[in-house]
């Protein structure tokens, strides 16, 4: 295929009401959306949303770098293959995940390191035309056999107990079987009488999923999940800081449930060390669980490639969303529905915290779920997304 055109725009998505979590508040999510058309037209998508407290760039290098790389994109043959796209984004097919630098050859400088969700953009945008032109989903450039639709939490944003109260009941009341609540932050006897009136509202059989965003140091996660779960948790995300592993190992071994490795997979360094087989763990995984966030680890092809290690060493795996917009999370749902296992829902059912999410798009959940559309790659209109 050949890149026609290559254009690069600003993105700001507006929550309705800024989101808190261990690591700061949020009152928006700025970024850049990518556009890609080939020779016959057909328009590929991407997207770039990063955060740099969970281990991406900065929000400038991010720019300058994809305004280099496009404009190098630009009038290049590619292959029609997904092999051709890794050859593109870096210099051999990802080991763990991105970063080793990327093989576009640009004369516009660029920043040093690692540059994860300009990657993840770029490489969305490049799956996104490859399954046009071959006429099929892009989860099934991912996985022969993609589930047709994927399970998703709902994510409550409330502070207050009664307010989540209300907002968990609405959830389940929209079909949701899975909630997920920010904790972490503040007091412990705040964080129990949240999670209580979640549990009470909702009753035992939906399930209750807890993220820290690793607030909690070692002591102190412990001693929340001694008392949080009596609340029937299923699982917990990154309860201690992201660079101690054996912590999160420690931890993981008393827990009354799953915990699940999430900012600690933004380092390259502890990502291959999470998924080797370490004799000081008992030779055995780390936790039970890694969150894949796609646009962290540099695209959906880095993200499968952890998710299938991770499977043979007895971790699960699911797929959630940095706060991204329809483009970035359309192309996480592809992905959660190429995992090899579905269990645990994904977290991509956000749109509903931002107060400029399109209108109308094929990925809003029903029922708990998002139903992949059938249409060739992300199945977006370009003019419907902007």
């Amino acid at each position: 295929m050949r890149i026609a055109q290559a254009t690069l725009t600003p993105l700001r998505l507006e929550l309705l009401q800024p989101l808190k979590t261990a690591r700061g508040t949020y009152p928006a999510r700025e970024g850049f959306r990518v556009r890609l058309e080939d020779e016959e037209g057909r328009v590929g998508l991407g997207e770039a949303m990063p955060l740099p407290e969970f281990g991406t760039e900065s929000l400038a290098d991010c720019g300058t770098t994809l305004e280099a790389w496009l404009s190098a994109l630009k009038g290049q043959f590619l292959g029609d293959s997904v092999r051709a796209i890794e050859d593109t984004l870096s210099p051999f097919p990802p080991a763990v995940a991105r970063g080793e630098g990327v093989r576009i050859r640009s004369r516009q400088p660029t920043p040093e390191g690692p540059m994860p969700a300009a990657e993840h953009a770029l490489e969305l945008a490049l799956l996104d035309l490859l399954a046009q032109r071959q006429g099929v989903p892009l989860c099934w450039l991912l996985a022969e056999e993609a589930r047709p639709e994927v399970a998703v939490n709902a994510l409550l944003g409330a502070e207050g107990p009664e307010a989540l109260a209300e907002e968990a009941r609405k959830a389940v009341a929209e079909g949701y079987g899975t909630l997920k609540l920010k904790v972490a932050g503040r007091p412990l006897e705040e964080d129990e009488q949240r999670v209580k009136a979640v549990r009470e509202a909702v009753g035992p059989d939906v399930k209750l999923r807890l993220d820290a965003n690793g607030g909690w140091s070692e002591p102190d996660a412990k001693r929340a999940l001694d008392k949080l779960g009596w609340y029937g948790l299923e699982l917990v995300e990154q309860p201690t800081p992201p660079e101690d592993l054996a912590a999160l190992w420690r931890v993981q071994r008393r827990a009354p449930c799953i915990v699940a490795a999430d900012e600690s997979l933004g380092s390259p360094e502890a990502l291959r060390a999470l998924l080797a087989v370490d004799p000081l763990m008992g030779g055995g995984p780390a936790v039970g669980a890694v969150v894949l966030k796609p646009m962290v680890l540099g695209g959906l092809l880095p993200c499968l490639v952890v998710a299938m290690r991770a499977a043979r060493l007895g971790m699960q795996s699911y797929v959630t969303s940095s706060l991204d917009g329809v483009v970035a999370r359309a192309g996480a749902t592809h992905l959660a529905a190429a995992l090899p296992s579905g269990a645990l829902a994904s977290g991509l059912a956000v749109g509903r915290l931002f107060a400029n999410e399109p209108p109308a798009h094929p990925y809003r959940p029903v029922n708990g779920h998002i139903r992949l559309p059938q249409a060739p790659g992300l199945g977006l209109d370009p003019k419907l997304v902007g």
